[in-house]
């Protein structure tokens, strides 16, 4: 599963901006890199039906239930919990949405052939016409020109644009924005992978991992690896690149150097990489069978295997350890914290339908205390006068949304907190801070490569 159907777009452009250090680099210890809010997952009826919610480790029904039936669905195309949207394409070809606050279904664009989800949670989808429409906080953009060709993948990126690996004989990059004409590059055959800003896409190339910039036509650069590159996949951050191979060792690769970080040993060949949403446990396809082999990202090593029928859907991790798989009939999750990977709950004739891990949960049943967020603003604002300085990237009206963005962000090594509204009119803000001075908050600002604007402790006490 890539992980933009779960992660939220504002966490994802933090995560994967400023700094070069990975997120996933910042521990060894495995228990450190799972302070992470537990996920709910989302139970999706393939022949349609009232979808309902689990929540992780245990699979417990949530009180939480559809008020809408949805119809028959050919699979699930992503979700954005900021807008608390789930997207999925039915079998009519129709992109239809769960509202996960109304618990409503609306239909937003008919004759849909292919759709994805950006970094930001704007959905990108190709009609039948191959017309593009880019939907936006629910409303349509029309891209001015057509996709040239069949997609065989898809990826919003950080800017707008669509950005689509065509298949055929001579493979290309397509680089697609709403006002531009299109740009296509050439690619060699082989398994692609984009960052999740799609700023950068590797290719896996025998003896190479080809790197692309489609935003420019800057020169493709090449990473020389032995063993027969066959499976490629970036860390969330897009930090890592981790490159399966057909007889070595799982390598993992510094995106900016290009230097080898590690390699890891596996039972066998690879045939493709799946990422959980905070980049702690990697999922390995082998190339013949039906099971997962794991690794601990905290721990770089390989951990044990399990059996498992791999989809687009399944198997998946619901943070901060639970792996998701069919067994015969059923939903069965498993403790990959625990030696053997022990079974923690199951859902009977589960198999049967898409399963879709979140990062969200119901009002109601959300266990993440704010007031202790808000312990940075009442500590920082105990100087001698002089204002303490915060960076806000994010703001809602929905203490849930805010309090799980600060949980993502903190997971990945940020000093992230939600400042609590004095007045109900407010929204709560998601802050990175507090810093010592205006300056090195603009710094970060700078680094960041997404929206963002200073507040001060003082701001906010005021108001």
């Amino acid at each position: 599963m890539n992980p933009r159907l779960i992660l939220s777009g504002a966490a994802a452009l933090v995560l994967a901006a400023g700094c070069r250090k990975s997120p996933e680099l910042a521990t060894n210890s495995p228990g450190a890199s799972r302070s992470v809010p537990a996920a709910t997952v989302l139970r999706i009826p393939k022949e349609g039906g009232l979808a309902r919610l689990y929540r992780a480790p245990a699979l417990d029904s949530a009180a939480w239930k559809a008020a809408d039936p949805l119809p028959a669905v050919g699979r699930p195309i992503g979700a954005d919990p900021e807008q608390g949207l789930v997207f999925m394409l039915d079998r009519k070809n129709n992109v239809v949405a769960l509202d996960l606050d109304t618990r409503r279904v609306r239909t937003y664009l008919e004759n849909i052939r292919y759709a994805t989800l950006g970094p930001d949670g704007a959905l990108y989808a190709v009609d039948t016409g191959s017309a593009v429409t880019q939907l936006v906080r629910r409303t349509p953009v029309r891209f001015r020109s057509k996709l040239q060709g069949k997609p065989t993948e898809m990826q919003g990126t950080m800017d707008g644009a669509l950005l689509a690996r065509l298949g055929g004989d001579k493979p290309a990059l397509e680089y697609l924005g709403s006002d531009q004409a299109p740009t296509s590059t050439p690619v060699p055959q082989g398994q692609v992978a984009p960052t999740f800003l799609g700023d950068l896409v590797a290719v896996a190339a025998d003896t190479a991992v080809v790197l692309y910039t489609p935003l420019n036509k800057s020169r493709p650069r090449s990473i020389q690896t032995e063993g027969d590159a066959r499976a490629v996949l970036f860390s969330p951050s897009g930090h890592r690149l981790y490159v399966g191979r057909a007889a070595a060792p799982l390598l993992v690769i510094d995106r900016f150097e290009g230097t080898r970080l590690k390699e890891i040993e596996l039972p066998g060949p690879a045939r493709s990489l799946r990422s959980d949403m905070y980049g702690n446990w990697l999922l390995v396809q082998p190339e013949a069978g039906d099971s997962v082999w794991v690794i601990d990202i905290g721990t770089g090593k390989y951990v044990g295997s399990t059996a498992a029928r791999w989809s687009d859907d399944l198997p998946a991790v619901a943070p901060p350890h639970t792996l998701l798989v069919r067994r015969g009939t059923n939903l069965v999750a498993l403790d990959l914290s625990a030696p053997g990977f022990t079974e923690l709950g199951r859902v009977e004739g589960g198999a049967a339908d898409f399963w879709l891990p979140l990062a969200w949960h119901p009002a109601q049943e959300d266990e993440i205390p704010l007031a202790a967020d808000s312990a940075a603003l009442a500590a920082a604002d105990t100087g001698p006068g002089r204002p303490t300085v915060f960076l806000q990237v994010s703001s809602s009206q929905n203490p849930n949304w805010a309090n799980e963005l600060s949980g993502k962000l903190r997971a990945a090594g940020l000093p992230a907190s939600v400042l609590t509204p004095k007045r109900s009119q407010e929204p709560f803000r998601v802050v990175l801070g507090p810093y010592a001075t205006r300056e090195q908050a603009e710094e970060t600002g700078r680094k960041l490569g997404m929206p963002s604007f200073i507040v001060t402790a003082q701001d906010q006490s005021a108001q």
